[in-house]
């Protein structure tokens, strides 16, 4: 009976120890509540200290932004003035490229990284007239780089366009030279006449090329005038290339007899020609010839005139 007594005096005890232990974890929060409610509020001396941080805080990283864009803009304004005198390198055409692609990538880098930062600080800059006066002047810096590095990039295709046609028309100057001769020997056999067409029609496309090459390269030399030196090249063999394409597709099977004909009618035609300008030249030279005698005749008539004295009334 009386261990029975001590066990349930020692419950009793630990009951009463644990409600005891309970009561106190509950008021340990309900203290740290009342003292943070009971905590003192920021003054308006200490909330202006901290805006005025923060606005600092902006304008330096605004001014960050707009220090990497004119750093930019001042590397993509830098002129392009190729030496194509001789031709442009492929390797030229690469390392220009890839100058490009670097700066577009900056560049976009760039305008993540700002979107994402006037974005989160939109409030904070929507409440100050510097900062929203700030943010202005650095989107139209933006711009005015996105706008350099665009006439860039068009003027660096430019360049490439040039590269690749230069490329092409001189590649045809020594096929051009053979390719009158092969096409009249064609001309000559009327068995032959089958393949004379299919060269025709070769040329004609690869003419087409030519053509499309020619008005590329052209359009280059314009927006870029450091080509013209090397367009003039171009243009002089553009032109003897075209002028025996016309050769080449007039080309067709004629007997021999039509070709000494057409060759006679050729040599009177040139013979009229010649002789039209022998007359008109000869007809020139008696014409002047004859003002020459009049002027002559006019100046001693006029010397005569001086030295005759006439009575006085």
């Amino acid at each position: 009976m009386s261990n029975w007594l001590r066990y349930i005096v020692m419950g009793l005890l630990t009951l009463t120890l644990s409600i005891s232990l309970m009561a106190q974890e509950q008021a340990v929060p309900l203290k740290n509540e009342n003292t943070a409610a009971a905590a003192p509020a920021e003054t308006p001396e200490e909330q202006s200290a901290e805006e005025q941080a923060l606005k600092l805080e902006i304008e330096a990283r605004l001014s960050q932004f707009s220090d990497d864009f004119l750093q930019l803009q001042l590397v993509g304004s830098m002129a392009l003035t190729p030496d194509a005198k001789l031709g442009i390198n492929k390797n030229f055409v690469s390392v220009l490229e890839g100058r490009m692609n670097t700066y577009n990538q900056r560049y976009n880098s760039l305008d993540v990284m700002w979107t994402t930062y006037t974005q989160a600080q939109q409030m904070d800059i929507a409440n100050d007239d510097d900062l929203m006066t700030m943010v202005a002047n650095i989107e139209a810096l933006k711009q005015s780089v996105k706008d350099t590095l665009d006439a860039k990039a068009e003027m660096v295709k430019a360049i490439s366009d040039f590269a690749a046609a230069d490329q092409f028309i001189i590649s045809q100057v020594a096929v051009y030279k053979k390719l009158y001769k092969r096409a009249f020997k064609l001309s000559l056999l009327k068995k032959l006449a089958p393949q004379l067409e299919k060269a025709k029609a070769r040329e004609q496309l690869v003419f087409e090329k030519l053509q499309a090459s020619y008005d590329s390269a052209k359009a280059a030399a314009e927006l870029v005038p450091s080509l013209q030196p090397r367009m003039k090249v171009l243009e002089e063999q553009f032109v003897v290339m075209k002028s025996v394409s016309e050769k080449v597709q007039a080309l067709e099977y004629k007997p021999l007899f039509q070709r000494v004909k057409d060759y006679i009618m050729g040599l009177a035609a040139v013979s009229i020609i010649l002789l039209f300008f022998s007359m008109m030249i000869a007809k020139y030279k008696a014409y002047k010839g004859k003002l020459a005698n009049m002027k002559k005749v006019t100046e001693m008539m006029n010397k005569q005139g001086k030295d005759t004295q006439y009575p006085m009334i």
